[in-house]
């Protein structure tokens, strides 16, 4: 095949020759791509002589596969998508990330949806190595057809900016000069004609070099690939792009830059080289270019002027476990994987893999399977080895899933196969601090595998006689910890780590330091959430004169702890075709109505009829049959939409006061939810929250006794709660009635040595039945109002929880971090080694607090900050913590000037503010402790200006 400088300097000497060459030209890149050299090109010389211009102030990402990543995309101001991908503009969202529509121009392939109005007249060449037919750019007739039939839907969709692909492919079929002046005048207007057609639309152009100045008012940004890395598609090889090359592209390139027009640079770099397509990236950024670096097909996350840091685990577990709820990855994985800052997204074994290139998505892999069996005939060994390939790291948990007999070399394992049955005692030779954790490593005879790692760091090495065995293990291509050394063998139903779930998780899938969000905090002030679950709302209190639980919570709980609580009722007790259709059900609604009336109550629905099970649940575990119970509704057989929907609209209809709304759904009995029923809460409009296990405690320490942050369900998402209810530390209310004085321990126990979840006072109606449970209520509120906290509704709980789902980390170029979200998580964390925020280089940083060996970072409104880490502390003034929402914040001059927000009394705390007064408002009371000012506020909306000298 010849040389691409070959054909652009026979171009001129001899039109056929460059004919015959270019029909031999195609490249896979983006579409079929093609260079086109100006006719009275001035010369190399006079072009590369241009100083090259500053790469503009935006970035883009190009991503053609199948569902993208949505989050991750956000961290790119464009995004050029296929428009059949599954992805549109009203799926995506407003924000600061705009997506934009591939279209071709020149070429229409015919399995198109519109490619049915095809007409031959049209049709001037065909490309054979995509199998598209080449079109007539002057054809007015195509001209209206791009327009109406490929362009308008897309318009319609919501489509505002588009991609301009094949605009130069009508030089494989043009003839003589005068038809190719034909061509470009034609393409040329057909530029215009969109624009006309769909006023302000954003265009680019992929090349287009020849109508570049013709219509260069007309687009936004022109785009070129191959500067310095490239993709054959003839070979299939990815390789340099040669000087002449590259000098002929900076030509072209400079003078669009010169014509102040944006040039974006796309280069082809395999998924497994990440440091070349980094430093890729950077180059073309040096020369003025707005860079994209990916695989040769663009169906992955590559690296542009700013790196998604991937913050997904893909998780592989056996479907034979059950429900996803009740899989070890989730229950006991998944939550140390969030705390570092990781989604975990849950896919059964026995389902089809996930294809494609995972690198640049998913940060890692976790496996853990039931046994070593069920991946031997699911190709999970194949598939593992095309993930080694890719270095996109794998950890193993208990067991690999398939067979260790004779395993690859990338596994770089030597092993004898099978499980060695007999006598000899086991001993540990040696072990890595990571393990024993939380129990020590008790090998045994029936797990005991002859292992031996070749190359990595051992973490667990046991003997058996004379074998010994690297039972645990970090390894070139991720880690492993086998039975019995990652979960201890539980005691009844206590687990118990082995091996230190967050060093192996860190260290296993070199997980790097970033700015984690943060669900527990805000402004340096834990998160405390009060919500009430609707069981007993129609009890009686159990003393001498006592009324209805639902006053008596009102009158002795609810109206002396003024601070958010989101309460349900379950709306079958009080419905007149529900529970009780004779009289009682009226009463039941004016004790709602007056709970309800109280401006820091927030309404929630707890269904209907309180289903125990929901669909999709099939297996009862024995413990759960005494606590099974539904409202025995007469002649009503399960419905979700009256149990979830028709609950709602009966709560805003018949319960609430003007200007309220029910925000929540709160899952009942199992809280273990089908996809369809969480998906019914979205369609509903409002949150869901319950379910979780988290139940840590002095009696039972283990950090497998605490639940992550929720569960993925097809696509959509159920937010446990934070902790448990008293149901539970009661022993399913059978006694100690005041047991829930335990969720003091939890409290403690999830806020050192990590901070781990906010504190949650969580109870039913029943509570206010019995006088140990109210006391026990009672202790649990006094002790947490002596933290330092800030009070939220439920409903901004679940929209921080959904926010950490959303939110995209990225890397720009110059080392700082791109934080995006939609604002709800306001609260990123990193190490204490890692350093300080750099005040004054980042951006929307408002200041920082210090816990345990963190460092949260306190981030300000509108859902973006820059974030850039120093070694020295700053010296400037700035917000420690805050027992409220900070509304806006910025600084003029040397004065602070800040909005802020809390449902309760509040007080915040600036350092290095030894020399700034409050000036925003008379008599403010203020106290100082060392270079400290601390404010105190009452509940509401405060604006404040600190005077600083």
């Amino acid at each position: 095949m010849p040389d691409r400088s070959d054909l652009y300097r026979n171009r001129m000497r001899n039109p056929v020759l460059f004919r015959k060459l270019a029909s031999m030209m195609h490249d896979s890149r983006i579409g079929a791509v093609r260079h086109i050299l100006f006719f009275l090109l001035c010369g190399l010389a006079m072009v590369c002589a241009a100083a090259p211009a500053h790469a503009a102030d935006f970035s883009i990402a190009f991503f053609y596969a199948e569902s993208p990543p949505v989050d991750e995309l956000k961290a790119f101001d464009l995004v050029v998508v296929e428009p059949d991908a599954g992805l549109s503009p009203a799926v995506y969202g407003e924000g600061r990330s705009e997506l934009f529509a591939y279209v071709s121009i020149g070429e229409l392939d015919p399995k198109r949806s519109y490619a049915a109005g095809l007409e031959k007249g049209w049709i001037i060449g065909r490309n054979d190595a995509w199998g598209t037919s080449i079109l007539d750019p002057a054809n007015p007739a195509w001209r209206s057809y791009l327009l109406e039939q490929v362009m308008a839907p897309l318009w319609e969709k919501g489509y505002r900016g588009f991609f301009l692909d094949t605009l130069d492919s009508y030089q494989r079929a043009a003839g003589g000069i005068e038809e190719r002046q034909r061509m470009e005048d034609g393409l040329a207007a057909t530029i215009y004609a969109i624009r006309k057609r769909f006023p302000g639309a954003k265009l680019i152009l992929n090349r287009g070099f020849e109508i570049f100045d013709r219509v260069r008012g007309e687009v936004m940004a022109v785009a070129a690939e191959s500067l310095f890395q490239r993709f054959d598609p003839v070979s299939g090889t990815y390789g340099a792009v040669s000087e002449e090359d590259r000098e002929w592209l900076k030509g072209q390139l400079a003078h669009i830059q010169k014509a102040g027009v944006p040039v974006i640079a796309i280069d082809y770099v395999p998924p497994d080289k990440r440091e070349l397509a980094r430093e890729t990236a950077a180059k073309l950024s040096e020369l003025g270019y707005i860079p994209w670096v990916a695989d040769s097909d663009l169906s992955s996350l590559g690296v542009g002027a700013v790196e998604v840091v991937p913050r997904s685990i893909l998780g592989i577990y056996d479907g034979l476990e059950g429900d996803m709820a009740y899989t070890r990855l989730h229950r006991f994985a998944q939550m140390p994987l969030n705390h570092l800052g990781y989604r975990l997204e849950l896919h059964n074994l026995r389902e089809p893999l996930p294809k494609g290139i995972l690198a640049g998505r998913y940060a890692g892999v976790v496996v853990w399977p039931l046994s070593g069996a069920p991946g031997e005939q699911l190709e999970l060994r194949s598939w593992v080895l095309e993930r080694f390939k890719e270095q996109v790291p794998v950890a193993f948990l208990d067991s690999f899933g398939f067979t260790l007999a004779d395993l690859p070399d990338p596994f770089g394992l030597q092993t004898g196969g099978q499980p060695v049955t007999g006598s000899g005692t086991l001993q540990v030779v040696s072990r890595d601090p990571i393990i024993g954790f939380e129990s020590p490593p008790l090998p045994q005879q029936d797990a005991f595998v002859q292992l031996r790692l070749r190359k990595g760091r051992s973490l667990l090495k046991v003997s058996r006689g004379p074998a010994e065995s690297d039972l645990a293990a970090i390894t070139p291509w991720g880690g492993y910890a086998l039975t019995p050394f990652a979960l201890a063998i539980p005691l009844g139903e206590q687990f118990s780590w082995v091996v230190d779930p967050f060093a192996f998780f860190r260290t296993a899938l070199r997980l790097p330091q970033f700015p984690v969000p943060d669900t527990t905090t805000e402004n340096g002030s834990r998160l405390m959430l009060v919500h009430v679950d609707g069981d007993g709302f129609d009890s009686m209190a159990e003393w001498p004169g006592g009324k209805g639980a639902a006053d008596e919570l009102r009158t002795r709980i609810l109206e002396r702890y003024r601070v958010p609580t989101t309460v349900s009722v379950i709306t079958g007790m009080m419905e007149k075709d529900g529970l009780y259709p004779k009289g009682k059900a009226a009463d039941l609604v004016r004790q709602a109505r007056q709970i309800f009336r109280l401006p820091w109550v927030e309404a929630a629905s707890h269904s209907f009829s309180h289903p125990f099970v929901w669909p999709g649940r099939t297996r009862i575990e024995p413990r759960e049959e005494a606590a099974m119970h539904n409202l025995p509704i007469a002649g009503y057989t399960m419905d979700l939409e009256r149990e979830i929907a028709g609950s709602l609209r009966f709560i805003d209809d018949n319960l609430l006061p003007t200007g309220k709304k029910a925000r929540l759904f709160f899952w009942t009995g199992d809280c273990t939810p089908d996809a369809e029923a969480v998906a019914a809460t979205y369609r509903a409009g409002v949150g869901n929250m319950n379910g979780g296990s988290t139940l840590i405690n002095e009696s039972d320490r283990s950090l497998t006794a605490v639940a992550p942050l929720g569960i993925y369900r097809n696509g959509v998402f159920q937010v446990y709660a934070p902790n448990q209810n008293e149901n539970v530390y009661t022993n399913l209310w059978q006694g100690p009635f005041y047991g829930y004085r335990r969720a003091i321990e939890t409290f403690r126990l999830t806020d050192s040595p990590r901070r781990l979840k906010p504190m949650d006072i969580y109870y039913h109606f029943y509570s206010a039945t019995k006088p140990a449970a109210l006391k026990a209520l009672e202790a649990v509120y006094d002790w947490a109002l002596t933290r330092d906290r800030l009070n939220i509704f439920v409903s901004e709980y679940v929209e921080t929880v959904l926010d950490f789902n959303r939110t995209v980390v990225a890397r720009d170029l110059s080392g700082g971090w791109l934080v995006r979200n939609s604002g709800a998580l306001r609260e990123f964390r990193i190490p204490s080694e890692l350093g300080y925020p750099d005040l004054k280089q980042s951006r929307n940083v408002a200041g920082f607090a210090d816990l345990n060996d963190s460092r949260y970072l306190h981030i300000g409104p509108g859902g973006e900050a820059h974030i850039v880490v120093a070694t020295k502390k700053p010296v400037s003034p700035y917000l420690s913590t805050l027992g409220g929402h900070l509304i806006r914040f910025g600084t003029k001059g040397k004065d602070l000037r800040m909005k802020l927000s809390s449902h309760t009394p509040f007080s915040l705390t600036l350092a290095n503010a030894d020399r700034c007064s409050p000036a925003g408002k008379k008599g403010v009371p203020f106290r100082r402790q060392g270079n400290a000012l601390t404010v105190s506020l009452p509940e509401g909306n405060h604006e404040l200006v600190f005077t600083c000298k």
